[in-house]
């Protein structure tokens, strides 16, 4: 009798800790996750970009670390960081990958067919061969394009209204990148559109010869510099711009990340509000609904910065018309 009470008492607390235990167990398992590559930033450092995705998310109701989880790896501007530890995403099958640097949205179209991949990409994602169209996707991938790269022309157009003398322009960009190779295409046809004579300051990561760079830009008089935006341009942003405000040379830029770190100004679209937007899609994703469903979507909104402590110190006075356009001005 004493042993089956002691058997009877072993099975219940058995069958108590595995009740205990199993709620957990399937709580961990229905909690999306989804995977992101953060391709400039380090752990612990908070990216504004990435706090608009996380509002789109809160907007349908998903809260980090509440009913949602991210699982975030950091390249810290290393494009070939980028490759493994997308593998390493898929290989622990995260939910859903969001992709927003063109590295990182090729080694994810490579390494998974069944993942959703929502992007944000600064390339047309049709031409990259990421998707098969705007309107029907297919595949896996779906998301948003900054069109940054149609916007190269209205950059070198306002440039060219800010120093209308102006006849020659420096593109510094990095040769690794997929997207400012085509970039520099495009800036290179825009100037020559313009009349403008282009320089290629190619570099490469993740040790670039920025001082390489600079002395051509020296010796070649140019009149202004464009700088085509990449994690190995964010990382190296401050000494791009200290160098051309040294030298008193004008700065075009592709977003406020390089105004604020002393680029003169930039065009283009408003990359907040596409991470929302990426936010939004994702949920829709967990909800059910497939990436070749959902259109490839083009911004609502683009966004002028200006510095105007960055004008006075290389000697620019800007045009009116140019300030009145400005979302915001930094003085």
């Amino acid at each position: 009798m004493k042993q089956k009470i002691l058997i009877s008492i072993i099975a219940t607390f058995i069958l108590t800790a595995l009740h205990e235990a199993w709620p957990q167990e399937e709580t961990a398992k229905t909690v999306p996750r989804i995977g992101f590559i953060s391709s400039a930033g380090t752990p612990g450092r908070r990216n504004p970009l990435f706090d608009a995705f996380l509002q789109g998310l809160s907007a349908r109701g998903y809260v980090e670390g509440k009913n949602i989880l991210i699982e975030s790896r950091y390249a810290e501007g290393r494009l070939d960081r980028m490759p493994p530890l997308v593998y390493e995403l898929v290989q622990q099958k995260v939910d859903v990958i969001l992709a927003v640097n063109n590295v990182v949205i090729q080694a994810a179209k490579k390494a998974t067919k069944a993942i959703p991949i929502v992007i944000v990409s600064s390339v047309d994602p049709v031409e990259a061969g990421y998707v098969e169209s705007f309107a029907r996707p297919g595949g896996n991938i779906t998301g948003f394009t900054n069109i940054s790269r149609d916007l190269s022309a209205k950059r070198v157009e306002v440039l060219k209204e800010m120093l209308p003398k102006m006849s020659k322009v420096a593109v510094l960009w990095d040769a690794d990148g997929p997207g400012p190779a085509v970039a520099f295409k495009e800036y290179e046809a825009a100037a020559r559109a313009f009349k403008i004579e282009p320089l290629s300051l190619a570099i490469r990561g993740p040790n670039p010869d920025l001082a390489g760079a600079f002395q051509t830009v020296k010796a070649a008089r140019v009149d202004a510099l464009i700088v085509v935006g990449n994690p190995l341009m964010s990382r190296r942003a401050n000494q791009v711009f200290e160098f051309a405000i040294k030298n008193h040379l004008p700065s075009m830029t592709e977003g406020r990340r390089y105004v604020d770190a002393g680029g003169l100004i930039s065009y283009g679209a408003n990359q907040a509000d596409l991470m929302r937007r990426a936010g939004e899609y994702v949920v829709e994703i967990l909800k059910g609904a497939k990436p070749a469903d959902l259109p490839i979507k083009l911004p609502d909104k683009f966004e002028i910065f200006i510095n105007l402590k960055t004008a006075s110190q290389v000697g620019v006075i800007m045009p009116q018309h140019v300030l009145v356009k400005a979302d915001k001005v930094i003085k």
